[in-house]
């Protein structure tokens, strides 16, 4: 009994790597893509690589609205159903958001776990500092939290008196998103 029972759970998890590693990532970018063009977002001049279990993009121009707003050097794409993530290296953000923050974004570190399945998570670093995002599916709220670099407690006060100061010096930031 106990053998059957590892050979149902080996071909099973034989199964599901299998349709991981087989599925059409490449497809369901360009699906993904063409979902992203309703909210006017276009991402254009990127190389598409699928490296098995991970989607490789190379040097992606982002443009909302027909305004180029960034640069993305490279990110991954990796979907695991219980563990999805994407991760965004060397971001250049457009001129005109120098009034407002750095325009150098390191990385960009984004999780969806089922085991949280209300909330989205980012991580990101650049040179603003860092920052954690939290964004809730269920209310659609999107709280950051910032700990801000010397160079945006210096340039960027103006962005800063947007957020709430905490007690352990972190800029606390909530809205409400309208999707």
């Amino acid at each position: 009994m106990v053998k059957k029972l590892y050979k149902f759970f080996g071909y099973s998890l034989v199964f599901i790597l299998a349709l991981m590693y087989f599925v059409p990532k490449v497809s369901l970018y360009y699906f993904l893509e063409t979902k992203l063009d309703q909210f006017a977002v276009v991402i254009s001049s990127e190389e598409v690589l699928d490296k098995g279990f991970t989607l490789k993009i190379k040097h992606a121009d982002l443009y909302y609205k027909s305004i180029q707003s960034a640069n993305i050097q490279e990110s991954n794409i990796k979907l695991f159903v219980l563990y999805n993530a994407v991760d965004f290296q060397n971001i250049t953000l457009s001129s005109a958001a120098k009034f407002f923050v750095p325009l150098h974004v390191k990385n960009i570190n984004i999780k969806y776990t089922m085991f949280d399945p209300l909330y989205i998570k980012a991580d990101v670093e650049g040179e603003f500092g860092k920052a954690n995002v939290r964004f809730s599916i269920f209310d659609k709220t999107l709280h950051l939290k910032l700990l801000p670099s010397e160079l945006m407690l210096k340039s960027y006060v103006n962005t800063l008196k947007n957020m709430s100061k905490n007690e352990k010096g972190e800029y606390i930031y909530d809205k409400t998103i309208k999707l």
